[in-house]
This record gives structure tokens, sequence and C-alpha cells, in this order.
């Protein structure tokens, strides 16, 4: 019987060929990624990438701003320079604006405005002058945990005796529609004796007002004590509430968040989902855009990165890639309807 299919020489054969094939295929692959390599050199070599972030100097989101500027332009061809520039206001709404009406779209100014901008940008509030839809996002370190944190000198060790106190406890804020306040106001309307202080403009200086016994309270991302780790460990505050189950025995939002009200837990929690979104403005090229999403990435497997992320408290291990939180965002933006935006708004009057 005649044997079927090729031959061993006609498979060798055949190999040659798809060798011979292959081989100029691969070397323009080859030719090609050098080529972008070298244009995405000639955007960058010599120049200075502007990292602008939406608080001041000290707090949790000028820390993460640092520690990935100072890694990212290690992974960005040509190797820029990095100059960080502070623009604190409106819990990054000042720095935000600022990006998408007077810089340039040409890939060499990135911003870390904060970590709610964006739940304002889809809920389209008054001062928002960018569209979130359309910005360039380039990349998210990772989702993190948030916590109510109280004083232990108030006697409060749990929510039920947050319920029981015999006077209200404030709360210091970031803004009035920032998590830092809703949250509160949440246990404002649940009955919870909550009295809400705004003003601050860093979570630095709330953590100076909570050691100094100014305020009572604060809600806040767990590594904004990755610089005053004291108050922790020295037991000056505890958690009583918290977003994700990192910290043992402490009950979730998710948990306390009655049936009326709970449309808003996508918007509470959008800031640990999201993490801290690093962005451009709105129309730089497509390949800057990957140049940048690319060098992030980059950045974020690498060792000495890492090392420095988690003596910062950061998130590591789970970056959020600039294409996935675009669609984040997009998703954010479609699913905050009339009614859920007219719930949150509610909450922000009860403060």
């Amino acid at each position: 019987m005649p044997t079927q299919g090729l031959s061993l020489e006609g498979l060798s054969l055949e190999g040659s060929r798809l060798r011979r094939w292959l081989m100029p295929v691969a070397a323009a692959i080859v030719l090609a990624c050098s080529a972008l390599s070298a244009r995405a050199a000639d955007v960058y070599a010599g120049k200075t990438l502007t990292m602008i972030v939406g608080f001041a100097p000290g707090g949790g989101v000028d820390t993460t701003a640092r520690v990935v500027g100072r890694h990212l332009v290690r992974f960005i061809p040509g190797a820029p320079t990095l100059l960080v520039q502070n623009m604190e206001g409106a819990a990054g709404l000042v720095a935000m604006n600022y990006l998408s009406r007077r810089v340039a779209a040409d890939g060499l100014t990135i911003a870390m405005p904060g970590r709610s901008w964006y739940v304002e940008g889809a809920l389209r509030s008054p001062g928002v002058a960018f569209d979130v839809d359309k910005l360039s996002y380039i990349g998210s370190p990772g989702g993190v945990n948030s916590a109510l944190y109280v004083r232990t000198a108030t006697g409060v060790h749990d929510l039920a005796s947050l319920k029981a106190a015999s006077r209200p406890l404030t709360f210091g804020t970031l803004g009035a529609t920032t998590p830092t306040a809703m949250v509160p106001a949440l246990l404002g309307a649940k009955g919870y004796p909550v009295k809400i202080i705004s003003g601050y403009v860093s979570t630095a200086r709330v953590l100076v007002a909570l050691e100094q016994g100014e305020i009572d309270g604060f809600w806040t991302v767990e590594d904004s004590f990755a610089r005053r780790h004291d108050l922790i460990d020295k037991k000056l505050v505890r958690p009583i509430l918290q977003t994700r189950t990192h910290l043992p025995g402490v009950p979730l939002l998710s948990d306390i968040i009655p049936n009326d009200l709970r449309p808003l837990l996508m918007l509470l929690e959008a800031p640990d989902n999201f993490g801290l979104p690093l962005v451009a403005p709105a129309g730089v090229a497509a390949d800057r855009v990957n140049i940048l999403r690319n060098a992030f990435m980059a950045m974020a497997a690498d060792p000495a990165y890492q090392s420095d992320a988690r003596k910062a408290e950061q998130p590591v291990g789970e970056p959020i890639a600039g294409a996935r939180l675009q669609a984040m965002v997009g998703e954010l933006a479609k699913d905050a309807t009339p009614d859920i935006v007219t719930a949150y708004r509610k909450l922000e009057t009860a403060k």
C-alpha cells in the first residue's frame, strides 16, 4: 500500500522552504521593531517628561506618582529626564483641567491627578473641563483597599460603638465629592453620628490633623499611611470598615449599604478598583500612547520598581494596562445612569 501524505523527504523539503520563507519575515519584523524603537527614541531622547500630580507633596498620590515617574522614564526609548509638578486643588480636578486645556498633546506631559477625578468626569460634574472618554490612558499600578480609620482615643473600636457614640465624630476630607467625604456621608445618612470637615488639600495634612486630634477619623486608602505608619504602629488609629477583605476582622463597605443605595457602590468603590490612573491629554498620537503604555507595563514588571513600590506600600503585581483602563472608565461613564447620578447628588447634599 502506498503511504498517504508527505514522505520524510517531503517533510524535510517543506520545512526547508518554510524556514527560507520565515527568515526574511522574521528579519522584517526585527527591522520594523528596531525602526519603531528608533522613532520612539527620536521623540524622547534629550527631552523632559513632565508629570503633573494633583495633590501636594508628601501624601499617597504624590508618593505613588514619584515612584512611578522615577522608574517609567527608564523604560521609555531615549530615556527622557523627569520633572514632577504638583498642582493641588479640587481633589485632582485642577490638575486634570490644566492637562486638558493647557497641555500640548505631544506625549511629553502626563498626569496622575488623583483617585476620583474620573468619577466626576463620568458624572459630568460642574467644573469638569475634559471629556473623560477621550483622554489617553497609560495605565494604573493597580487596585487598592480603603478603610475608615478612627482615633483610638475616641473609644470607638467598631461600627457599633461608632453608632453609639455620645457625640458626632469629625472626619477630614480631601473634597466634598471625593470618597473621603462620600463614605462618611453615607454613614451619616444611615444614622451614624458623623460630621465632615472639608478644606484639606492633601492626605499628608489630614494625617497631621488626625495625629493632633483636630479630627477623629479619615476614610482613605491604606497606602496613605506609607510615610506615617507610626500612627498605626502606635495604635493611634484603628480601621473599622474597608472596601476589600484585606484587614482581618474588619467589615466591608458593601455589607452595610442599604438596598436603596446599592447602585452607588460602583461609584464609591471605583477609586479602589481603578487605583491611580496615569493619563495624557486627548489627541496624543497613537504611536506615542503605545510607547508610554508599553513602557508602563515593562516598568510594572521590573524588580527595581516593584521593590520601591513595596517600600511605599503601593500595589504590585496587578497593574492595569492602558487599554483596559480606558475601557473601565468607559464602562463607568455608561453605567452612571440619571438615577444613579441623582442618588449620588443626594448623598453629596446630605453632608
